[in-house]
């Protein structure tokens, strides 16, 4: 008898070893289930799931709040490059007004030989008339017509020549003007008007061309020492008191 379980205690430490295997593996699932929302209680899960609510409510709010400040960007941004546009626009068309670009378009061209008498002030009657015509822009022998533009006249000896701003205008003299080429042929040669009265009366036979594709240089405005820009003028109530 005592012989058949001189074994027992290796027996029994196998078994508790065994034991403790189980119980270990046991308290591992548990935590691992404890941990899982399968296991998780119900007010565990009603807090998890406010906060993960409110969480996803946070960001919602975030996402809006930057597709607005994309949205008020791209406007603000499309509205900036609109009025730049605009702005480049009408300062191209005030330096073509001023004659402060170069320009090209369809026009006339009106060319002067040297063996005419022309005075200056024929030359600026034809200016105007081209301007009554329809002119958009003017040149005589490349130079830019514009408002501080002089024509005028100098004494060489015992002849007079043109100058216009105060230099010598030679032959032959060519008049470019931009605009519609019928209306402003039309415009000079009219019965009974300026070319009809240069031919008649002084012997000036301007040869008048029309053009489709003409070029004409910019100018340049003169410096200004004296004139200094005014305040706004009050209206003329408010002077007055009323």
């Amino acid at each position: 008898m005592m012989l058949k379980f001189k074994n027992w205690p290796l027996s029994l430490a196998v078994v508790f070893l065994v034991l403790g295997l189980l119980l270990s593996l046991q308290f591992r699932t548990q935590r691992l289930l404890a941990s899982s929302l399968e296991a998780q209680k119900t007010t565990d899960l009603i807090t998890m799931w406010k906060n993960l609510s409110t969480k996803r409510n946070q960001l919602q709010g975030e996402i809006a709040q930057l597709q607005q400040q994309l949205f008020t960007l791209e406007t603000n941004s499309s509205q900036s490059s609109e009025t730049e546009t605009s702005m480049e626009k009408e300062l191209a068309r005030l330096q073509m007004n001023t004659g402060l670009a170069a320009v090209k378009g369809p026009g006339i061209t009106v060319t002067i030989t040297g063996d005419a008498p022309l005075l200056y002030y024929d030359l600026v009657d034809l200016v105007n008339e081209l301007w009554a015509s329809g002119a958009e822009a003017i040149a005589v022998n490349d130079h830019r017509i514009s408002a501080y533009t002089t024509i005028s006249d100098q004494q060489d000896g015992p002849r007079n020549y043109i100058t216009i701003d105060g230099q010598r205008l030679l032959y032959p003299i060519v008049i470019k003007a931009i605009g519609d080429p019928q209306t402003l042929d039309k415009g000079l040669t009219f019965t009974g008007g300026l070319i009809d009265n240069l031919n008649n009366l002084y012997k000036i036979y301007p040869i008048i061309k029309k053009e489709q594709d003409l070029q004409l240089p910019a100018t340049s405005l003169p410096s200004w020492h004296y004139a200094k820009p005014a305040p706004p003028s009050a209206p003329a109530g408010d002077q007055n008191g009323k």
